[in-house]
């Protein structure tokens, strides 16, 4: 799944609940239920082992370039929504954020382990990997990175019922 719902989901969970614990669990089981949905993902990790394999920085960059402009908009919709509650509090801005990190932090720790990890020698590192790939995201059909209706009508519903959990 591209960042953008993973921001929103977690903001919201930040924004409406208020205590640590319960944003961490949330954001990370919210992370991990939309994985299982079905969904659309340009962030094919093919770039990252083009990059392993070749040393060739322009294939982390292409990655890099991708998933800076998903981040971004994302961060600019959850600023918006902030902006735009005329009564919003600020101190609930540290819940948001931690909601926003807790929620993208399976992809964080999946591109690190990716990047730097070889997983044939770390078992933990080899099991995350296939866990999150074999369990949590869904399996397409068509080519890898290739749009599809469903998946990307799942992540539009997602992000619409995350902005309206922020003005609930």
């Amino acid at each position: 799944m591209i960042a953008i719902p993973h921001i929103v989901i977690g903001a919201a969970i930040g924004a409406k609940t208020h205590n640590l614990g319960l944003i961490i669990i949330f954001s990370l089981l919210g992370h991990w239920i939309m994985d299982r949905i079905p969904h659309w993902d340009y962030a094919s990790l093919k770039n990252i082992v083009d990059f392993q394999q070749t040393k060739k920085i322009k294939y982390l960059l292409i990655f890099l370039r991708k998933l800076s402009v998903d981040i971004l908009v994302g961060l600019l919709i959850v600023l918006g929504i902030i902006i735009s509650k005329k009564n919003f509090d600020l101190n609930s801005l540290i819940f948001i954020v931690i909601g926003i990190f807790f929620s993208i932090l399976p992809d964080i720790v999946l591109f690190i382990i990716t990047l730097f990890v070889d997983s044939e020698k770390n078992k933990f590192v080899k099991g995350y990997l296939d866990f999150h790939k074999k369990f949590l995201h869904f399996k397409h059909k068509e080519k890898e990175g290739q749009i599809t209706f469903l998946g990307l009508l799942t992540q539009i519903i997602v992000i619409i019922c995350a902005l309206i959990g922020f003005f609930v």
